[in-house]
């Protein structure tokens, strides 16, 4: 990240935004590489390069704000679901405990990642455990087919395989295991 976007944007000419202290402006870049540091080399590549046409102020070679990069950063690639501080610390609440405990923190999970706020009406939450219910409903019709010897389909092989990885995911983050090499 440093290499790739923060070293080069600089010596490209950019400057920390005007009224920000040169200890603030350092600060901020911390955090925005310890935001980004899921991005792989190329996404890396691409946000510099995207920056680059974003700097502020009047001759726009002020580093945009925090906010912008980090946005800008997630259309290019969005975090794994362990790397997003929205989706663990919602996880790890009371509500992400109690589906968990009612077998919805799958779809939960899935509603997580998505742009925008984490789903909190009761409307919401109630969509996401008649989703667990229906994913459960053909769970136990693809084991049915195993049972009897058929094969899979390949798009129930794959929901099958997504379902899994989702749950055990799921229970990891309710656990507070952020998958992200951070507790």
């Amino acid at each position: 990240m440093r290499e790739l976007v923060i070293d080069r944007l600089i010596g490209s000419g950019f400057q920390r935004p005007a009224g920000t202290t040169v200890e603030a402006h350092r600060a901020e870049l911390e955090r925005i590489a310890a935001k980004l540091a899921y991005l792989d080399r190329a996404d890396l590549a691409t946000l510099a390069e995207g920056l680059m046409t974003m700097g502020e102020g009047k001759a726009g070679d002020r580093w945009p704000r925090e906010v912008r990069v980090v946005k800008f950063a997630r259309t290019i690639s969005a975090p794994p679901p362990g790397f997003d501080r929205k989706v663990t610390s919602f996880m790890a609440c009371a509500v992400g405990r109690r589906a968990q405990a009612e077998g919805w923190a799958g779809p939960l999970l899935s509603a997580l990642v998505k742009p925008g706020p984490p789903p909190t009406s009761e409307y919401a939450l109630a969509q996401l455990r008649e989703q667990a219910a229906e994913e459960r409903r053909r769970l136990v019709i693809i084991e049915e087919r195993l049972a009897a010897g058929q094969a899979l389909s390949e798009d129930d092989a794959r929901f099958r395989g997504f379902w899994d990885r989702r749950e055990k995911m799921a229970a990891q983050l309710v656990r507070g295991e952020d998958m992200s090499g951070e507790q």
